[in-house]
This record gives structure tokens, C-alpha cells and sequence, in this order.
């Protein structure tokens, strides 16, 4: 990893990534400045220790008081495997890295990192975002194992602001977080268990709750919705296709109902205190879900993302002031980063990496959308689900769920209440609701098949390359095994009509 206080790997950046090596000097320097540090030790002082004193200067701020404090909606939406650097390296005044970088494979071969001009990505590896894939990537702090997991150059290609139709726009419309870590170096399941209870009651992994022959059937219900409805305050789940709330079991199917019922109730000013809404899931092994997960066409999520905040922007509740929307990732999904994700407290902590469950994982693209969040603002704190957690229980008087968000950073803390709110939101752009076909080759789901073995080269075209093994998102088997069933819930495919706030505007990838 190239460190400018290294005058050779500061003279490589300059030459082969010119412009990089000019962004990355300046971050350093603004941001030593801010810290109050001389401007000059930028280039001096590790980078982590910038911007470690530039988040304690951000963070000197009083909060009001629980009941003063002036939100009371959340809305929290998590989209799928994607890391900061891969989508927003390229943001003004964060710590982002992106061209420039040289990660070796497994047989030492070395391979720079990219920009990419495709959205759906058939034909490549879906990158490794295992607990032990996480590992190798991270290597003990030196954050160079993204081509030694399994996983192709894709991992390490990265999109440019132009590249991205509603994310760049997000990010400098309101507050992105350069520090948000998803919660596990793992994948789906454990941190959507975290997002939801601030644990993933001991999973590693994307293991199903349900045992049929005993009747075991979710997790506990240790959530925060649990805990807001012992507090009597209002709260619900919004599925696409596959309710992630399920894991919990009857309590989770009962709190959860179809995103057209979120649309409609943004619109009628008549959101609960808290909304977790979920993109569609199935259809990733053809390249045709919402959620952005490879191998499906990101500007699908983006606009079902789009029209998310939009209808929050648009309903009365936004003209009170008194709503925050985050806009949020479940994981890094196997693609490179370069900041060092930290250890926390947690129910499961162990001096043993392998089996350690503080480890926190790679950073995430995350933003705040508020009338409260600064405008093109860019908050260096450490965060994690957990901390959005924190903010909901101070704001409700709720206890802790569990270590891991009682110690976290309370993000209220990012958020500007000395401001006037912005009232009049600002003129997001509306892309278009995109439905990708299917990747070339892709067997149907019900077939049962999967893709032959092979990898794939970058700036191949899609189809002309061996198809990587495949398979549908882990969610799906909760359709498969029957446990949706069990619970009572009729799985739905998702459509446009059901996943899009306005279909009539439907486009077709090209």
C-alpha cells in the first residue's frame, strides 16, 4: 500500500497516478489543518493519526438532550457489498483512495487497481467476502490480500463520481462517513444480524436459524424493534422480495409488509419512529436483483435507493425537520479498501483473530440524509451499525442491546443541531428504474444448475469469457429450505411494480 511519508512510494504515486497523488497530498494537508495540526506534518504523520485528531475535533459538540433532541424517524436502507474506496474513494474531503494502488495475486503477480465502464458484472467472480476471505484481504493490518482470496481483478476496479447515477449525488447533497465500518468481517447475514440486534448470536456466516424436527425456527428476538415496542414506540420492517426480518423468526415476519407500503406511507406524512427498508435479494447469480451485490447491474439499486430518499424528501415529514434517512451497505462485498478496520467491544471478543467477533470489517459507503445532516460534509469518525443503534436508543431512552453498542460512537454526533434545518430538500437526481437482463449463460434459477468453473479477465466483454460458478443470494434459501413457509409467509418474486415507486418510468439496461 503506497504511503506518502515513504519518499520512494510518494515519487511511484506521482508518476504512474499523478492525479491521485495530488488528491491524496492535499487530503492530508486540509485535513491536518483542521485538526489543527501544522499543514506540513500532513505529509509527515501517519494518515490514521490525521484523521483520528480531525474526528476529535468533530466530535466536541453537546448533544441535546434525549427529549430535546429534534429526530424522532429513522429510516436506515442497506444496499449490498460494497466498499468506500470501490464507490467513493474518489469523494472532496474524505480518505479515499482509488487509482494508483498495486495488489499481487496468490502467485505474486501484480495488478493495478481500475476504473470500471460496466454495470453488471456477468462474467466475473463474485468477490470473497467470507469471514475467513475477509482475513486474507485485511492480513493483519497491511490490507494488500484482495487477489489473494477468491476473487478476481474485479475486486479491485472502483467507480469514478461520473460513473454512479444517484450515490455521488447523495454524498455531496448531505454527510458521508469516511470511518463507517460494517459491523463483522464477514458477510451478509452476521451484519444484518448486527444492524438489527448488535449481534449475530455467535454466526460467522450465512447459516439459516431453523432446525423443522425441533421446531426451531429464528434467532431470539433481542432486536431494536423488539426493544422499541416494549417502549411503545412505533416501528416496522419493509421487504422487497425476501424478509430479512424472518430470521427472527414469527416475532420479525408480524413487524414486516411489502416497500409499497412504505412509499405510501412516507407520502401520508405517517412513518413509524423507526423504518429498516431492504432491497430485493434474488436474482444476483443472473445479474437482475436490486441490491447492487454482484453480479447485478448497480443502477438498478441506485434507482430503487433514489426513490427511497425521494419519497422521504418529498412526504411531510421532511418539512418538519425531524427525520434522518442512512444510507447504508451490509458489507464491503470482497472489494478493496485501504483503511484498517478496528477491533471493538463485543459479546464474543477473542485475542484469537480467527474466531474474533470485535473485529469490525471493511468500510462501507455510507450517508446521513437529513434536514439536520451539513451539506457535502464529510464526518471522519469511527461509526458502525451499532452506532446508528446508539443514536435510536438515546433518542428513546432504550438500554443496550449488548457491549457492541454501548460502547460505539453515538452518530448523533455527525449531525448539525445548532443549524437551521434545510427544509427545502436539495435537487436530487431521479435515475431511472433500470431492469437488467439476465447475464449470458445464466442458468435459471429453478434448474438448479450453476455456471461453469472459470475465471475472468477484466475488460473482457461479458459473455465472451467462461462463466464463474454461481449461485443465487444465501437469502434465497429461506425459500428452498422451506423456512419461509414454516413461518407462514408467501414469497413473491419481486417486479417492478412492487420494488419501484413509480414502474411507469421503467428503463432496460443497454
Amino acid at each position: 500500500m503506497e504511503d506518502l511519508r515513504d519518499p520512494y512510494q510518494a515519487e511511484r504515486l506521482a508518476t504512474l497516478a499523478p492525479e491521485a497523488y495530488h488528491t491524496r497530498r492535499d487530503f492530508l494537508m486540509r485535513t491536518a489543518a483542521a485538526a489543527g495540526l501544522a499543514a506540513g506534518l500532513g505529509l509527515v504523520l501517519d494518515p490514521d493519526t490525521v484523521v483520528a485528531e480531525a474526528a476529535r475535533r468533530q466530535r466536541q459538540v453537546s448533544l441535546p438532550s434525549p427529549r430535546n433532541l429534534p429526530i424522532d424517524t429513522f429510516v436506515v436502507l442497506m444496499m449490498e457489498n460494497r466498499s468506500f474506496d470501490h464507490y467513493l474513494g474518489w469523494l472532496p474531503g474524505a480518505d479515499g483512495r482509488q487509482a494508483g494502488l498495486f495488489f499481487a495475486n496468490s502467485k505474486g503477480q501484480r495488478y493495478e487497481t481500475h476504473a470500471l465502464d460496466f454495470y453488471q458484472s456477468c462474467g466475473f467472480l463474485d468477490p470473497d467476502h467470507s469471514w475467513d476471505g475477509g482475513r486474507t484481504e485485511m492480513d493483519n493490518g497491511k490490507m494488500d490480500g484482495f487477489l489473494r482470496s477468491a476473487s478476481d481483478e474485479f475486486a479491485i476496479g472502483y467507480y469514478t463520481e461520473d460513473k454512479l447515477p444517484f450515490t455521488p449525488f447523495n454524498a455531496k447533497a448531505f454527510t458521508a462517513f469516511d470511518r463507517f465500518f460494517c459491523s463483522l468481517l464477514s458477510s451478509t447475514y452476521p451484519n444484518r444480524e448486527y444492524m438489527h440486534a448488535a449481534q449475530s448470536y455467535g454466526e460467522m456466516d450465512n447459516s439459516l436459524p431453523f432446525n423443522p424436527s425441533s421446531g426451531e425456527a429464528g434467532f431470539p428476538d433481542t432486536t431494536i424493534f423488539a426493544a422499541l415496542d416494549k417502549a411503545g414506540v412505533s416501528n416496522h420492517y419493509f421487504y422487497t422480495d425476501i424478509p430479512f426480518s424472518a430470521l427472527w423468526g414469527e416475532p420479525g415476519v408480524a413487524r414486516s409488509s411489502q416497500v409499497q407500503d412504505f412509499y405510501d406511507l412516507a407520502s401520508s406524512g405517517k412513518l413509524p419512529a423507526l423504518s429498516f427498508v431492504d432491497p430485493s435479494f434474488q436474482g444476483e447469480d443472473q445479474g437482475t436483483s436490486g441490491d447492487e451485490h454482484p453480479l447485478a447491474d448497480v443502477r438498478t439499486g441506485q434507482a430503487f435507493m433514489a426513490d427511497i430518499v425521494h419519497a422521504v424528501m418529498n412526504g411531510p415529514q421532511w418539512k418538519t425537520g425531524r427525520i434522518a434517512v442512512f444510507c447504508i451497505y451490509d458489507e464491503w462485498g470482497g472489494f478493496f479498501d485501504h483503511v484498517v478496520p478496528p477491533r471493538v467491544p463485543d459479546l464474543r471478543s477473542s485475542t484469537n483473530l480467527a474466531l474474533d467477533f470485535g473485529q469490525m470489517g471493511f468500510r462501507i459507503p455510507a450517508i446521513l440524509v437529513s434536514p439536520y445532516a451539513r451539506e457535502g460534509h464529510v464526518d471522519h469518525s469511527i461509526y458502525g451499525f451499532e452506532s446508528i443503534l446508539k443514536m435510536i436508543r438515546y433518542r428513546y431512552g432504550l438500554p443496550p442491546l449488548t457491549p457492541r453498542d454501548l460502547f460505539a460512537n453515538n452518530i448523533a454526533a455527525a449531525f448539525d443541531f445548532e443549524a437551521e434545518p434545510r427544509l427545502e430538500p436539495p435537487a436530487l437526481p431521479t435515475p431511472p428504474d433500470v431492469m437488467a437482463a439476465q447475464c449470458p449463460g445464466t442458468p435459471p434459477v429453478d434448474t438448479g444448475g450453476a455456471g461453469v468453473d472459470g475465471g475472468a479477465l477484466l475488460g473482457a466483454p461479458p459473455g465472451t469469457v467462461p462463466v464463474p460458478a454461481r449461485k443465487p443470494h444465501d437469502a434465497y434459501t429461506m425459500v428452498t429450505s422451506g423456512y419461509l413457509e414454516y413461518l407462514g409467509f408467501d414469497y413473491k418474486p419481486a417486479t417492478p411494480a412492487t420494488m419501484f415507486s413509480h414502474p411507469s418510468k421503467l428503463g432496460f439496461a443497454t
